[in-house]
């Protein structure tokens, strides 16, 4: 094609025809310009085609992501509410003047309070996107801003889990060890059948009968002493607030799931 061009120039030249010659130039240079700018526009075409095909397999991926993170959180949400009902139940037991209470129930209710239900979140896929420089594939900028700060807004749940974790770990353990026999406690963890719904692990063969190895001791002392009252106020006061924060990490998530549906069903 270049070639026919040159020709004809040269033709134009030869025969003494310059004004045609300096118009065909002309003509010919905004023919290129404009084959250059439709490359360009191709090509564009071409990239945001292929950035949008990257951008729903990220969305899927996420969604993916943030769903599963809406299903622990739920879990441990309803693991603490069992932490706070066996709480509220041992007080019960403590202000029960009949002292009808049951050494079964009360290691059962007991045992919870050592539980420490950690919310740990998928964010494979986020750090990948916030990490590779790739947001820009997330055209939704609510959803990128969501995205990016996600990892923050966990920091004052984790606050709290560290202090019910320390609780547990520092104060409560040291205190029952001392008050009562700790091997029934963690029997009844293991025979648990809320905690079971809940949390999947694995339990290894002659587990659900340790708690028949630990003799049955007297709880009453453990259930009258003076600080033990405490250690479940602190233990509710503690567990309800921690699930508060993980309501609003909830609400967060939910944003985000429902964000990205929108942009899939563009």
């Amino acid at each position: 094609m270049i070639k026919i061009f040159r020709k004809i120039r040269y033709d134009l030249m030869e025969k003494n025809k310059t004004g045609k010659y300096f118009k065909y130039a002309i003509g010919e240079i905004i023919l290129v310009v404009i084959g250059i700018l439709i490359a360009l526009q191709i090509n564009t075409w071409n990239q945001n085609r292929q950035d949008r095909k990257q951008e729903q397999q990220v969305l899927f991926q996420l969604l993916n992501e943030y769903e599963n993170n809406l299903i622990q959180l739920n879990q441990k949400i309803l693991i603490r509410n069992g932490i706070i009902s066996s709480s509220f139940k041992l007080l019960n037991y403590k202000n029960d003047e009949s002292r009808n209470v049951v050494a079964d129930s009360f290691n059962l209710h007991l045992s919870r309070l050592f539980w420490r239900p950690t919310f740990d979140p998928e964010l494979g896929v986020t750090t990948e996107l916030t990490s590779s420089g790739k947001l820009y594939l997330l055209t939704n900028a609510s959803l990128r801003n969501n995205i990016t700060s996600f990892p923050s807004f966990l920091g004052e749940l984790r606050e709290e889990e560290t202090v019910i974790f320390n609780q547990v770990e520092e104060q409560l353990t040291p205190f029952v060890m001392e008050h009562y026999q700790f091997g029934k406690i963690i029997g009844e963890q293991f025979n648990d059948e809320y905690f079971k719904e809940q949390v999947t692990f694995v339990i290894a063969e002659g587990s659900n009968s340790i708690i028949n190895l630990f003799p049955q001791v007297d709880f009453k002392p453990l259930l009258n002493h003076s600080e033990f009252e405490d250690y479940l106020a602190l233990m509710i006061s503690n567990t309800i607030y921690t699930n508060e924060q993980s309501e609003g990490v909830k609400k967060k998530i939910e944003k985000i799931i429902s964000l990205i549906n929108g942009e899939l069903k563009k």
